[in-house]
């Protein structure tokens, strides 16, 4: 009996001990390394994140950016790799509980600002990829080669041919969306009485990742055609290599079919370039056809926002260019967006027009210029 006295108080003794221990458990007593909640952060640099306690006792933690658990250290090394607006929340925790806190950090696109001796005209030709064409694999008119003569200069001239076929270039800067129009795309229509366009949509990127790459996201400058009904969104064409001087059959996503004209079977129009030699595919946006074949042959203008288009709107027999504001910028699903400065632009061919004895419409480039370095 003595013993199993003497357990008993053991054993209540050793309930109030532990009984104690449990209690004197606290909730985490940290603070952050950084108190600001809004930060401002920098494309592909460090900003090193951390939680510290207050009296020396350790807990757990825990980080997650944009709802996604990244760390379970005291610290996190939050490095963007695009710009963009970042949530990362933060928690310290044990048996007792837990504090939070929760930053904002917001990574502006990368600027490449103008100096005084920034050059307005295009500084590199990043892709020259035309779709079949009378003048692609014409070497001084549809090549890789003759596409790189649009740097520095509106004098030389390339084709895009049809219906999807592009060019993408730069600057030795980034063009600062201003006031009225941002960019001068050059091209060779014809105006009255003979009027003759060849209309090239425009898009313009932004360097997001900072990697010097045209690699983001594209935004249409959004012209006069944009929201009618006669233009079709999200067009999608493939043309076959027919491998010899003949007429190169294509298909699109509107269930039509048909060919670019041959007629003269000189040369195969089909890219020799390209890295498909079995069919190549564009999508875009498809501006209805303007085309009269009645008499002299004709392919009116639209009234602005597009290139080599004699228009109206951006006063081309005065400019001898087509102008274009950043301002315009919709995104894939139309909705407009707000870009200070972008850093690409593209042009592509946006008519599937063909013009008879004319050949195909294929936009035509002679070069491009930033309209706020003069």
């Amino acid at each position: 009996m003595k013993i199993n006295k003497h357990l008993l108080v053991l054993f209540a003794a050793s309930l109030f001990i532990f009984g104690c221990k449990k209690d004197s458990v606290t909730a985490p007593d940290g603070k952050m390394g950084i108190t600001e909640n809004a930060i401002t952060g920098k494309v592909n640099s460090k900003t090193e994140l951390y939680a510290v306690s207050n009296n020396g006792k350790g807990f757990q933690h825990e980080w997650k950016l944009d709802g996604k658990v990244v760390s379970t250290a005291y610290n996190f090394a939050f490095t963007p790799t695009t710009a963009g607006t970042y949530i990362v929340d933060y928690k310290g925790y044990n048996e007792a509980g837990s504090f939070t806190y929760q930053y904002t950090i917001t990574v502006p696109v990368p600027v490449v600002a103008a100096t005084p001796t920034s050059s307005k005209f295009i500084s590199k030709v990043f892709e020259y990829a035309p779709a079949p064409g009378q003048h692609i694999n014409n070497a001084s008119l549809g090549s890789p080669e003759q596409a790189q003569k649009l740097v520095g200069s509106t004098a030389n001239m390339v084709s895009l041919g049809g219906f999807g076929g592009y060019i993408i270039f730069g600057f030795d800067h980034s063009v600062v969306n201003q006031t009225g129009a941002d960019l001068a795309i050059y091209g060779n229509p014809f105006g009255p009485p003979y009027a003759f366009a060849e209309p090239g949509i425009v898009m313009v990127s932004q360097d997001k990742n900072g990697n010097g790459l045209p690699d983001d996201e594209w935004f249409e400058l959004a012209g006069s055609e944009y929201a009618k009904a006669t233009t079709i969104k999200n067009y999608e064409i493939t043309y076959t290599n027919p491998k010899a001087a003949a007429n190169v059959a294509w298909t699109d996503n509107q269930g039509n079919s048909g060919f670019v004209n041959n007629s003269a079977k000189r040369i195969n129009f089909y890219p020799l370039f390209a890295s498909n030699q079995e069919k190549i595919t564009f999508k875009g946006t498809l501006l209805p056809s303007t085309l009269n074949n009645t008499g002299i042959v004709s392919n009116a203008a639209f009234d602005w926002g597009y290139t080599d288009s004699y228009s109206t709107g951006d006063d081309y027999k005065t400019n001898l260019y087509n102008s274009f504001d950043i301002s315009w910028a919709v995104d894939a699903t139309g909705k407009k967006v707000t870009l200070n400065t972008v850093d690409f632009v593209k042009v592509y061919t946006a008519q599937n027009v063909n013009a008879g004895i004319l050949g195909e419409i294929s936009t035509d480039v002679k070069g491009a210029t930033d309209l706020n370095i003069k």
